[in-house]
């Protein structure tokens, strides 16, 4: 292919999604990393990809994808999903022009292409996004390719890096010793819970913040039991919580869950024993002395009496409206629901004062906290494709936006007049005539959850130097104007935290055991939980679900996970 050179001055970065954590890699900056240090490699390289490489594409190369766009997914001036300002961007700049081949409204309809596709024989597209069942199963059809040789070939030294970082997402796309798909990586505090408290009553009860489970108890008695909203009714309690999942697990809710209380001992995940090997963290010894902690405080009142059938959202509307004086939820929850209820409060002269705080330790004396998943989802990629230079080049590209690199060619937004307007020789993110909109639906790829991966960047993140009042910089600037201040104070208490989170241990495919019975045992798991906490059942019928836990599958499908384990290291 005939390769023509343009060049254009780089432009200051921007924030990918909400916001890009701290520091700047440029690529005279960055360490190569050598073959043998990337899980991908498979030989020897001798040439080292380009970061900010934009050599353009001569004649262009068109990749195909699918699309899901929501109905708030809109467009101005006759841009199409094909024809954007960052679609523009990439066909102008790199020769990468983007066709999709399906357009659906969400992931279930994706998934239905997909599986249509396999039966009837049609071609897939080049790029798709694919997890879970849908991946195993494009996997096993041999539809799409092995990424090994192209990631070794094509991925510039930072990218290689971030995985070398974050080794464990590997996992979820290695079969047969093959890397089937380039997985996303997380930021590490997505879903991370911080602990909402409402500060007035704090203060008003003359209370701090929680740190340790007894001092938790103390706040949820006072706001349980000494009147915090002043009414002159026993109308408000402890802490909202909110089981009903739909995914059967009743103390992990997005929103408005109990995990705190389990410490490093967190049920759910595969975590790694004395011995070294995984169990399964829900049958440890300590979960039950856990359940038993949450069964006393139902008891007494501390969480509301319907805690089994609310969802998180029903359960967070009692703490927003005043009804619970604490909510553990992710750092996002500053901007809904938390900061939509001030918002709302101020229209109606009244004042909500609510603070984010760490969580506190658990029944054991440590903190501990669910991860955020390592990778939010895969790119795969169709058998057949010869194109993998061009979706590294696309990847680098987003990723150097990621980490506030400031050749990004999107340094103010995705898109004039979509997310931000010039005026007077500078970005304004909030004064757009006709409103925000979003352009992330429109991305061939994103590497990860919009900030940097885990581990990638040392000093404070953005959003603590945000928090502390730094706006030095269009990235700390965009990050102010885009996100209200409740929202930045919480994702940066959950950044203080980072290392007390726990990581579940097994990231592959479902084994054949789970296949067969792991439904079977996760609705025993939620079933027996919420009885225990409900006290239908005492805390030492926990005994009795270990063992039939074990008895109906549990066993083995915990011999197969360690030999997976074992067999990929």
């Amino acid at each position: 292919m005939k390769r023509k050179f343009t060049s254009k001055k780089a432009i200051v970065s921007i924030l990918l999604g909400m916001s890009v954590l701290a520091g700047c890699t440029n690529a005279e900056d960055s360490p190569a990393v050598s073959p043998s240090a990337s899980p991908a490699a498979t030989k020897s390289v001798t040439t080292v990809a380009k970061e900010n490489d934009r050599t353009k594409f001569d004649p262009p190369v068109t990749i195909t994808a699918a699309i899901a766009l929501k109905p708030s997914d809109k467009l101005r001036n006759g841009d199409t999903p094909e024809n954007n300002p960052i679609s523009r961007w990439f066909k102008d700049t790199l020769g990468i022009v983007t066709k999709y081949q399906w357009v659906v409204t969400d992931a279930s309809a994706l998934e239905t292409k997909v599986r249509l596709a396999l039966t009837s024989g049609e071609a897939l597209p080049d790029v798709l996004s694919a997890s879970g069942t849908v991946f195993e199963d494009l996997v096993a059809s041999k539809k799409i390719q092995s990424i090994d040789e192209a990631f070794e070939k094509y991925a510039t030294p930072r990218v290689k890096e971030s995985y070398q970082k974050n080794p464990e997402v590997w996992n979820l796309v290695k079969r047969n010793g093959k890397l089937y798909g380039l997985p996303t990586l997380s930021n590490g505090i997505v879903g991370n819970t911080v602990m909402w408290i409402r500060e007035d009553w704090l203060k008003k009860l003359n209370l701090k913040a929680p740190t340790n489970v007894q001092e938790y108890e103390a706040v949820m008695d006072a706001f349980t039991n000494n009147d915090p909203d002043g009414n002159g009714k026993k109308d408000t309690y402890g802490m909202a919580f909110g089981a009903n999942t739909g995914y059967h697990k009743p103390t992990m809710n997005f929103m408005s869950d109990a995990s705190f209380i389990f410490g490093q001992d967190q049920p759910y995940q595969w975590l790694k024993g004395t011995d070294g090997k995984l169990q399964y963290g829900s049958t440890k010894p300590s979960v039950k002395d856990a359940l038993g902690k949450l069964q006393e405080w139902f008891s007494k009142g501390y969480i509301s009496p319907d805690f089994g059938t609310q969802d998180a959202a029903k359960a967070m509307a009692d703490f927003t409206s005043g009804k619970a004086g604490i909510a553990f939820a992710p750092g996002w929850a500053g901007g809904w629901p938390v900061g939509t209820a001030v918002t709302e409060a101020k229209t109606k002269n009244l004042a909500l004062d609510f603070k984010p705080y760490p969580i506190p330790a658990g029944i054991k004396g440590e903190v501990g906290r669910q991860a955020s998943p390592p990778s939010y989802g895969n790119y795969v990629f169709r058998e057949g494709f010869k194109n993998m230079e061009a979706i590294f080049k696309y990847w680098d590209t987003m990723y150097g936006c990621s980490v506030e690199d400031a050749q990004c060619p999107f340094a103010n937004g995705k898109g004039e007049g979509y997310d931000y307007v010039m005026k007077e020789g500078k970005p304004d993110w909030k004064n757009i005539p006709e409103g925000t909109l979003s352009l992330n639906a429109y991305l061939l790829m994103s590497p990860g959850s919009g900030t940097a991966p885990t581990n990638v960047m040392p000093g404070p993140n953005i959003y603590q130097r945000v928090a502390a009042g730094k706006k030095d910089n269009v990235f700390e600037q965009k990050l102010a104007a885009e996100n209200g201040q409740l929202t930045i104070d919480g994702f940066a208490v959950a950044f203080q935290q980072l290392n007390k989170d726990v990581q579940s241990g097994f990231f592959g495919a479902n084994t054949p055991t789970m296949k067969e019975k792991w439904e079977q045992l996760i609705a025993l798991e939620e079933q027996t939980f919420l009885q225990i906490i409900y006290g239908k059942q005492k805390p030492d019928y926990f005994d009795t679900f270990v063992k039939q836990w074990n008895e109906q599958g549990g066993a083995q499908i915990t011999k197969e996970v360690n030999e997976y384990t074992a067999s990929v290291k």
